[in-house]
C-alpha cells in the first residue's frame, strides 16, 4: 500500500512539471523572442559597394590629367568647394610624386654624384613649379548625397587646362634649366615615365 502512494506522488509531481513547463525553462517558441521581437533591429541588407560617376569621370584618359575627391560637411557650398579643393590637391601632388619619382630613378640607374639640392630642396621646387601650372576646370557633374546625420558628402572631378605632355615638357626644360634634373636624361623619355606614373596613379580609384 506504502508503495503506490508513493508511485502516485511522484506521478502528481512529474505531471505538474509538465504542466509548468518543467520549472523555470521555456521552449523557444515560448521564449520572449518570439512573443517581443525587437522592433527596432534593422533588415538584414545586402549592399553592393560602387563606385560614384566622378571617379569612373576622372579614370578616362585623355590628353589631360583628371582627379576626383570628395568632402562632406554640413553645408553643400562648402562640402562642394572642399571637395573640388582635394581633387586640385590630388592633382598637384601626382604630378609632383610622378616628376620627383621620375628623377629620383634616373640618379639612382646612372649613379648621378651631382648634389646641388637635397631632396627636400627638390620636393620643394616641385611643389612652387606645379603650384604656379596648376591651372583646372571642374567638368562632369559633382555628385551629391543627403546623409542620415544631416551632413552633405560631395564629390567633384577636375581636369588640368594644360594638356599632360606640355606640363612635362616645360618641367623638363625648367628643371634642366635649373639644374635640378640631369641634361643627360631625355626629354622624350623624361615625358613618357612620367605620363606612365600619372597613369598609374590615376587609375587608383576610390569609393
Amino acid at each position: 500500500m506504502k508503495k503506490n502512494i508513493l508511485l502516485m506522488a511522484f506521478s502528481m509531481v512529474a505531471m505538474l512539471m509538465i504542466s509548468c513547463g518543467g520549472g523555470t525553462t521555456k521552449s523557444v517558441a515560448e521564449s520572449d523572442y518570439y512573443r517581443n521581437p525587437k522592433k527596432d533591429a534593422p533588415a538584414a541588407t545586402r549592399v553592393r559597394r560602387t563606385v560614384d560617376p566622378t571617379y569612373t569621370l576622372a579614370k578616362q584618359e585623355g590628353a589631360n590629367l583628371r582627379a576626383a575627391s570628395s568632402a562632406t560637411s554640413a553645408l553643400e557650398d562648402v562640402a562642394l568647394e572642399n571637395a573640388e579643393n582635394a581633387a586640385v590637391t590630388l592633382l598637384a601632388s601626382r604630378l609632383e610624386s610622378a616628376i620627383i619619382g621620375v628623377r629620383e630613378r634616373f640618379n639612382k640607374t646612372n649613379q648621378a654624384q651631382t648634389k646641388n639640392f637635397t631632396e627636400q630642396q627638390v620636393q620643394n621646387y616641385m611643389k612652387t613649379y606645379v603650384a604656379q601650372k596648376l591651372s583646372y576646370k571642374v567638368i562632369g557633374e559633382p555628385s551629391i548625397y543627403d546623409n542620415v546625420d544631416k551632413t552633405v558628402t560631395a564629390y567633384v572631378c577636375v581636369e588640368l587646362t594644360t594638356p599632360t605632355q606640355k606640363i612635362l615638357e616645360d618641367a623638363y626644360d625648367k628643371m634642366t634649366q635649373d639644374e635640378i634634373l640631369q641634361t643627360e636624361l631625355d626629354k622624350k623619355q623624361f615625358v613618357e615615365e612620367n605620363k606612365e606614373e600619372l597613369k598609374k596613379l590615376q587609375n587608383k580609384v576610390s569609393l
